[in-house]
Order: C-alpha cells, then sequence, then structure tokens
C-alpha cells in the first residue's frame, strides 16, 4: 500500500509537470476540437477519466504480461510528429488562416452517432475520449519510472493500483490546464493566445520527437550553436581500460554532463550513468542508434555496454528528447 500512496505523490508533485509538456498538447487539442466548449468542465473531466482509465489498464497488463508494451524511442518519435503536424493543423483552424483547416476535427465513426441517443453529446464526447486515451503513446520519462515500478510487481491488480494512483496524481495539473485553455478558446478575442498556446504544444512536440530520432536539429542544440557554446566544447576522447572505452554521464533533473565526447568506432564502451536524487525525465535513458532505451534509479549507477559500430554522431536523449547529448565516433 505504501507504494500505490508514493505512486500518487510521484503524480502530484513531479509526474504532473512533467507530464504536461508531452501530453498537454493532446488535452489541448481535444478541447479545441469540439465546437460545443460550454461545458468547459465536462470535457476536461471526460478527458482526464479517459486517460486515467487507460492508464489503469495499461498497469494491469504490465502486471500480466511484461516489458514489451513498452514503446521504443523511434516509435514514441513517430507518434510526437503526428501530434505536433495535428496540434499545428489545430492552430490554424482556430485561426482559420485557410479552410482546409477546417477538416482537422475528430469525429466519431458514424455507427457511434446510431448507437448514441444524443447526437451532440457523441460528437463533443468523442475526442476527449479518443484524445485521453492516446496520452499512453506518448508517457513521459517519470511515467515510464512508475511503469517499470509496475511491472516489477508482477501483480495484475497492484499494478493496475499503482498507475491508477499516479495518474490521479496527475490530474490537478492536467485539469488547471484543461480549464484554462477552455475558457480562452470560448471568446473568440483570445483565438490567437488559444492558438499559440497549442502551437507552443507542438513545437514541443516535434522537437521531442527530433531527439528521439537522434537528429541534431534540435532547440537545444541550435541554442548552443547560437550562444557558442557548441564551438567551445573540448575534444575528450574516452580512455581504454582492460579492452573498454570508459565514459561516465552524470544525470541531473535538467539534463545530462558527460565527461567525455568522442568515441572509437568498433570499440566496446562502457557507459556509466550516475543519478543522485533524479525524478525528471531524464531518468528515462535512451540512445536511439541503437535502440536502448533505461529507466534509471532515481539514486545510484546504471552501467551500459554497447559498441559502435559507424563513425559520425551517436545522439542520446530523455523518452521524450527533451534533454539530449551525443558522443562523437571516429576512426
Amino acid at each position: 500500500m505504501n507504494t500505490i500512496w508514493l505512486a500518487f505523490l510521484t503524480g502530484l508533485t513531479s509526474g504532473g509537470i512533467s507530464c504536461i509538456a508531452v501530453q498537454g498538447g493532446l488535452l489541448t487539442s481535444a478541447i479545441s476540437n469540439t465546437e460545443n466548449t460550454k461545458n468547459n468542465k465536462g470535457l476536461v473531466m471526460t478527458f482526464l477519466i479517459s486517460k486515467t482509465l487507460t492508464y489503469t489498464f495499461l498497469g494491469f497488463l504490465l502486471g500480466y504480461i511484461g516489458a514489451f508494451l513498452v514503446l521504443t524511442p523511434k516509435v514514441s518519435a513517430v507518434f510526437q510528429i503526428f501530434i505536433g503536424l495535428f496540434l499545428l493543423a489545430t492552430a490554424g483552424r482556430i485561426l482559420d488562416l485557410h479552410p482546409i483547416f477546417r477538416y482537422f476535427v475528430i469525429q466519431p465513426p458514424k455507427f457511434i452517432y446510431k448507437l448514441a441517443k444524443n447526437n451532440t453529446n457523441a460528437g463533443t464526447l468523442f475526442a476527449p475520449i479518443l484524445l485521453g486515451a492516446l496520452t499512453v503513446l506518448m508517457p513521459c520519462g517519470v511515467t515510464q519510472a512508475m511503469m517499470v515500478v509496475a511491472l516489477g510487481t508482477a501483480n495484475p491488480v497492484q499494478s493496475a493500483l499503482i498507475m491508477l494512483a499516479f495518474v490521479l496524481g496527475t490530474s490537478p495539473v492536467f485539469f488547471a490546464l484543461g480549464i484554462s485553455v477552455s475558457k480562452l478558446i470560448k471568446y473568440k478575442a483570445f483565438n490567437f493566445i488559444s492558438a499559440g498556446v497549442i502551437a507552443v504544444f507542438a513545437i514541443i512536440s516535434l522537437n521531442g520527437a527530433m531527439g528521439l530520432l537522434g537528429s541534431a536539429h534540435t532547440l537545444q542544440n541550435y541554442w548552443k550553436a547560437i550562444t557558442g557554446n557548441i564551438a567551445n566544447t573540448q575534444i575528450k576522447s574516452a580512455a581504454v581500460v582492460s579492452g573498454f572505452q570508459e565514459a561516465t554521464i552524470i544525470v541531473k533533473n535538467n539534463g545530462y554532463t558527460s565527461d567525455v565526447t568522442t568515441l572509437k568506432v568498433d570499440v566496446p564502451v562502457r557507459l556509466k550513468i550516475i543519478t543522485d536524487n533524479v525524478y525528471s525525465c531524464s531518468r528515462s535513458f535512451t540512445v536511439p542508434g541503437l535502440n536502448i532505451s533505461k529507466v534509471l534509479p532515481a539514486t545510484g549507477e546504471e552501467i551500459i555496454e554497447f559498441t559502435p559500430t559507424k563513425t559520425g554522431r551517436l545522439a542520446y536523449s530523455c523518452s521524450m528528447g527533451m534533454y539530449t547529448g551525443s558522443f562523437e565516433v571516429v576512426k
């Protein structure tokens, strides 16, 4: 029972803030994709209920059948690209930039209307239900850490309760965002503000996808180039000890710091990753080019061994693509 309580507290604190960055776009899109926004609280609650039920079911599956449900970095990146583009189209529809954007409204299949007694409610609630469920495909680092905890129980009921408690903890932050955005969308005078909020989430989603794909074209790297941090980076080659190149990455809540910048191709690497009281999405460490994913302990050390097989940039990031870094692999 203590684990369930801790899951709720994690969601209430670091989980809510971390998840809102990657899943907030789905919430704002759910609200803006309905023409009837009079019942703002109802729309937000529908989204949160759908999200809660989906994650609870995921928790049950994690406890029953295990780790294969965790998405790879590339699959997560593709989904984030899709969501980012959809959110940009949603912003364009709100601003009425072009008639084509009017088609970017989520509508239920016709059989849903036939089953529903009230056609208006069927159309209004479909988007929040669908997008609330889709948040399961965009787990932030804290969520993935909680999924690992749930997986470790090997008990479907216990695992489901852990995910339920965690999502309930994140709900106040999502509810506050949803109510704020829905009030902006309600008034035409605030169209630019509401569209801007959605566009920001779109950019976050697309930028995270680039990080997950290992691309150098991210906002973080552009900022480093503008401020001169990339140009001033000193080249530090990894030392070879007992046949392994040794490198260390210090993980903080706001990113990664490596003691080396350069690795040699075709030489095995022993990468030590150190955390100290880390609770942000940086705990969920990925090396997209090698399809490596690892949820790190809040405090501790993890060793990852791999062999770089080609020269060039070898990127690593958190599961959201928000915090990134890279090695340069040379001959």
